[in-house]
C-alpha cells in the first residue's frame, strides 16, 4: 500500500479550496476613501489649512511654500522637500514633522499618537487622496431638496413585469427582470446546473458546510426522479437547519463589527460579547423579521416585553451599540465620549441605511445631502444613551474611560445603576479595609470592642489576672479552630466561585437626555448652536413623532429606520442578501447608496425585491428561499457556449451564468475539519463560550490574554463562528483568507490572492494534521483501493 498522507494533504486543501466552489464573484471593498475622509482630511482642515492651502496663499499667509489641500501639492512639497512619499512613512517629511523630529507641526501642540498613527497608515497604504486639481475646490454636496430627487432617497416603486422573448425560462418574477436585461445585451442564460453542482452550491450558500457523501447521494437520487421537488425539499431542509443561522448570522456579525476584545490601545476582554453573537444566530434561526431585528438592536431596552426571557433578549440585542473599539488612552473625557458616539452613528448609518453619516462630523457631507446639523441631531440621541461594557478591569485608570460607568447590565436593569455603583464602592471600601492588618496570612475582618480585656494595674488582684489569661488562652484555641475552618471554607469558595450572573454588554437611557451642540470641525472645544435630536432631513415623514424631552430618541430612531416608507432600509438589506448569494450586489457598493456609490444594475428588480420583502413581513428566510429557487440562481457556470457572455460581460453584471468563487475563511476551516472528521457541528452551549470560563473580577485574568486565545482559536472543534474574535489577534487562517476586520462595519469582504495562502495550505501544521486524520480514516476503509482512497 502506498503512503497517501502527503498526497491527501494537498488533495484535502485543494479539494476544499478549489473543488467546493460556489457561484459568483466578489469585488473587494475599497475603504481608502472612507479612511481619508474620516481620519486624514479633518485633521488637515483643522490643523494645517490655515497656513498650508491655496486659500492661505491668496491671503499671503502660505508658510514654507507648502500647500496640503490637494494631492498634487502634497506630492510636490515645499521648501524643505517632498512632504509625503507614498508607501514610505518613515521617509516622509510630514510624518517627521508630526512626530516633532526636527520639524514641529502643527507648532501649537503635538497631535495625539493615534492621529499620527493614522497618517503613517495612510502613507503606508499608498496615500490615497481624492482631492484633484491645482487648488482646493470647495464643492458642496447635494442640498436636501436635490437629495430628495436622488434615486436612493426616492421610495421604491412598483413596476410591471418586463416582457421577454424566452418566456419558458423564468420561474419567478425575479427572472423576468434579469432576463429582460440579459436580452438587451444580446445574452442568453446558461443551462441549469447539474445536480452535483447544485447540492454543493446550496449547502455552502445556506449552511456554510459541504454536503456529506450520504447527503449528496440522497439528493442526486431525488433530483433524478423529480428535480423541482428535490430542490424545494433540500432548500426547505437547509433553511430550517441551525447551520443556516450560523452561516447567515456571521454575515450580520461582519456588519456589526463583532469582537470579543476592545482592540486599539487597551485590548481588554469584552467578557459578555458572546451573548450578542448568540442572539444574532438565534434571530436568524427563528427568522425574526428584519425590521424587528433592527428595532431590538437600536432600542431593545425600551421595547415592551411579555416575559423575562424576552426582556433579557431585547437587552442583549442592544450590545450592537456597545461592541465598538474604544481609545481608552484618550485623556479627555469629552473627546472619548464623542468618539464613541461617532462610532455608533457610523455603525447605524452604514449597517441599516448604506450611508456614511460620519463624514458630516466635521463639515457638511462633501457629496451626499447630509448637513452637519443632521449629524449632531443623531449625536444627541446617542449622547443621551449610556453604553454598558462590563465591569472595568483593574488597570484602566486615569483615562477618560474611568469617567464612564462600566458595569454590565444585569437582570434588574433599571435598578442596577445606583445600586450597582453603591455596591462596587462598598466592595472597594471593604477590600481596602482588609489591608489594615500587617500580617500576610491574617486580615482584620472585624473589630469587636466587646472582647476587649482591661488589664489591672500591678497592685491589683494577681489571681484574677492569671485566671483571665488562662481563659483567654482557651478562647484563642477555640478561635484558631474557627479561623482554620473559615480559611478552609474561604479557599473552597475561591476554588469554586459562583457562576456569573446573566449579564450582557448593552446600553440604557441616561438619567438626563440632552441635545447636542454642533462641534465646529468636530472639535469638542469649538461649539456652536444646539440642534434638536432627530434623524436625516432628506428622509422625513410628516407624521414622524417628536422625541420626548426625557427620552434619548432611540425608540423613535428605530421606528424611523424600519418604517416601510424609508427608501433605504429594505433596499440595502435585500441587496446584501443578493450579494451573498450571487457574489455581487445589484448595487455593487453595499455601504454607499450616496452620490459616490454605484447605481443599481437592475433598479426595477431592486425595488421589486424591496417591496416584496416588506410585504412578506421582512422575512430573511422567505427572501432567500425565493432567490435560490429562481432560474437565475440555478444556472450553471460559464461554458464554451457562453464565450460571448464572458467577453462582453466579464463581471457578469447581467447574470447570464454563475461564476465560481473561493470559500470564505470560516467556511474553509469548517470544511477542512468536516472532511477530516474533527468538526463538532453541534451549536456551542452558552456555558462553553470561551470568555464565560473566566471571572472578570480576578485581577490576574486582565493581564495578557493573547496566549489564552491562541490554543482556543486553533483547537476549538466547533464551527468558526464560535471562535473568539480578538482584535489584532486573529487566527492565521482568518488573516490570510480575508476575514472581515472587526474594527469597522463590513458589508463586503475583500478577496486577495497572495502566495502565503498556498504556503499555508501546503505547510501549516494544523492543515497537515487534518490531512493525516483523513488519510487514517481512508486507510481503514477496506472497501477502497489505493486509487479510490486518493480519489
Amino acid at each position: 500500500m502506498i503512503n497517501i498522507s502527503n498526497t491527501l494533504t494537498f488533495r484535502l486543501v485543494a479539494g476544499t479550496f478549489i473543488s467546493f466552489l460556489i457561484p459568483s464573484g466578489v469585488i473587494a471593498e475599497d475603504v481608502r476613501l472612507d479612511f481619508f475622509e474620516k481620519r486624514i482630511r479633518p485633521v488637515l482642515v483643522s490643523h494645517c489649512y490655515k497656513c498650508h492651502s491655496a486659500e492661505s496663499a491668496t491671503k499671503g499667509k502660505l508658510k514654507g511654500a507648502l500647500a496640503l489641500d490637494t494631492r498634487k501639492a502634497m506630492l510636490k512639497g515645499g521648501e524643505s522637500g517632498t512632504s509625503i512619499i507614498p508607501g514610505k512613512p518613515s521617509e516622509s517629511l510630514l510624518i517627521k514633522a508630526l512626530k516633532y523630529s526636527g520639524l514641529e507641526m502643527p507648532p501649537a501642540q503635538k497631535l495625539p499618537p493615534q492621529v499620527i498613527a493614522d497618517f503613517e497608515k495612510w502613507i503606508t497604504d499608498g496615500a490615497f487622496d481624492p482631492r484633484d486639481g491645482d487648488i482646493l475646490i470647495k464643492k458642496q454636496g447635494l442640498s436636501i431638496e436635490e437629495g430628495k430627487k436622488f434615486w436612493s432617497f426616492i421610495p421604491p416603486k412598483k413596476f410591471e413585469l418586463p416582457k421577454v422573448r424566452q418566456n419558458d425560462w423564468p420561474s419567478d418574477p425575479i427572472d423576468f427582470f434579469v432576463l429582460s436585461k440579459m436580452e438587451t445585451q444580446k445574452l442568453t442564460p446558461s443551462p441549469m446546473a447539474k445536480g452535483g453542482t447544485l447540492v454543493r452550491r446550496l449547502y455552502y450558500d445556506l449552511t456554510g458546510l459541504p454536503p456529506t457523501e450520504i447527503e449528496t447521494v440522497n439528493f442526486l437520487k431525488a433530483f433524478s426522479e423529480n428535480p423541482a421537488k428535490a430542490k424545494l425539499d433540500l432548500v426547505d431542509s437547509l433553511l430550517s437547519s441551525h447551520h443556516f443561522a450560523e452561516k447567515w448570522g456571521r454575515h450580520w456579525l461582519d456588519v456589526a463589527r463583532y469582537a470579543d476584545s476592545n482592540g486599539k490601545d487597551r485590548n481588554i476582554y469584552n467578557y459578555h460579547a458572546w451573548r450578542y453573537r448568540d442572539y444574532v444566530i438565534d434571530s436568524f434561526n427563528r427568522d425574526v423579521s428584519f425590521d424587528q431585528f433592527v428595532r431590538e438592536q437600536i432600542a431593545g431596552d425600551l421595547l415592551p416585553s411579555h416575559s423575562r426571557e424576552e426582556r433579557d433578549r431585547n437587552l442583549i440585542a442592544t450590545g450592537f451599540l456597545a461592541l465598538g473599539s474604544k481609545s481608552f488612552e484618550e485623556s479627555k473625557p469629552e473627546v472619548f465620549r464623542m468618539d464613541v458616539i461617532d462610532e455608533q452613528i457610523e455603525l447605524v448609518s452604514r449597517s441599516v441605511l448604506g450611508l456614511s453619516v460620519g463624514c458630516a462630523r466635521c463639515h457638511n457631507h462633501k457629496f451626499d445631502p447630509i448637513p452637519t446639523a443632521d449629524y449632531y441631531s443623531m449625536a444627541g440621541i446617542f449622547r443621551s444613551t449610556q453604553p454598558l461594557y462590563g465591569y472595568s478591569p483593574k488597570g484602566i485608570k486615569a483615562t477618560a474611560f474611568a469617567h464612564t460607568e462600566l458595569q454590565a447590565i444585569g437582570p434588574d436593569a433599571k435598578k442596577l445603576g445606583p445600586a450597582g455603583l453603591a455596591y462596587f464602592a462598598k466592595l472597594q471600601e471593604l477590600t481596602l479595609a482588609q489591608n489594615i492588618s500587617r500580617s500576610d496570612r491574617y486580615r482584620v475582618v472585624r473589630r469587636l470592642s466587646a472582647a476587649r480585656i482591661d488589664i489591672k494595674k500591678p497592685d491589683g488582684d494577681k489571681a484574677k489576672l492569671e485566671a483571665d489569661i488562662s481563659k483567654m488562652e482557651q478562647e484563642i484555641k477555640e478561635w484558631d479552630a474557627k479561623v482554620k475552618a473559615h480559611e478552609t471554607a474561604l479557599q473552597f469558595a475561591m476554588d469554586n466561585p459562583p457562576s456569573m450572573p446573566g449579564w450582557a454588554m448593552a446600553v440604557r437611557e441616561c438619567e438626563k437626555a440632552e441635545d447636542c451642540k454642533i462641534h465646529v470641525r468636530g472639535e469638542t472645544t469649538n461649539l456652536k448652536e444646539t440642534v434638536a435630536r432627530g434623524t436625516l432631513q432628506v428622509i422625513s415623514f410628516t407624521d414622524t413623532p417628536s422625541i420626548p424631552n426625557h427620552q434619548s430618541g432611540r425608540k423613535e430612531l428605530a421606528a424611523w429606520l424600519t418604517d416601510s416608507r424609508n427608501p433605504l432600509t429594505a433596499r440595502v438589506y435585500v441587496n446584501r442578501v443578493w450579494q451573498h448569494l450571487f457574489g455581487r450586489g445589484l448595487v455593487s457598493t453595499p455601504d454607499d447608496y450616496g452620490v459616490n456609490g454605484s447605481r443599481p444594475s437592475h433598479p426595477e428588480l431592486l425595488d421589486y425585491l424591496a417591496l416584496r420583502f416588506i410585504n412578506q413581513g421582512w422575512s430573511t428566510k422567505k427572501l432567500i428561499r425565493v432567490l435560490v429557487l429562481s432560474s437565475t440562481y440555478l444556472q450553471g457556470g460559464a461554458d464554451e457556449s457562453q464565450a460571448n457572455g464572458i467577453s462582453s460581460d466579464p463581471d457578469n453584471i447581467y447574470l447570464s451564468y454563475m461564476r465560481p468563487r473561493r470559500l470564505e475563511a470560516e467556511l474553509l476551516r469548517d470544511a477542512i475539519m468536516q472532511v477530516a472528521g474533527t468538526l463538532d457541528r453541534a451549536p456551542l452551549p452558552p456555558e462553553k463560550a470561551f470568555l464565560a470560563k473566566y471571572n472578570p473580577y480576578r485581577e490576574d485574568e486582565y493581564r495578557t490574554f493573547q496566549p489564552l486565545f491562541i490554543p482556543e482559536q486553533i483547537e476549538n472543534p466547533h464551527r468558526s463562528v464560535y471562535l473568539p474574535v480578538v482584535r489584532g489577534v486573529l487566527p492565521e487562517i482568518f488573516q490570510l483568507f480575508d476575514f472581515a476586520s472587526p474594527d469597522r462595519s463590513i458589508s463586503q469582504r475583500e478577496e486577495s490572492i497572495v502566495p502565503a495562502q498556498s504556503l499555508y495550505l501546503m505547510n501549516n501544521e494544523w492543515v497537515i494534521k487534518q490531512a493525516g486524520l483523513l488519510s487514517g480514516q481512508l486507510s481503514k476503509d477496506d472497501k477502497l483501493d489505493d486509487k479510490g482512497r486518493i480519489k
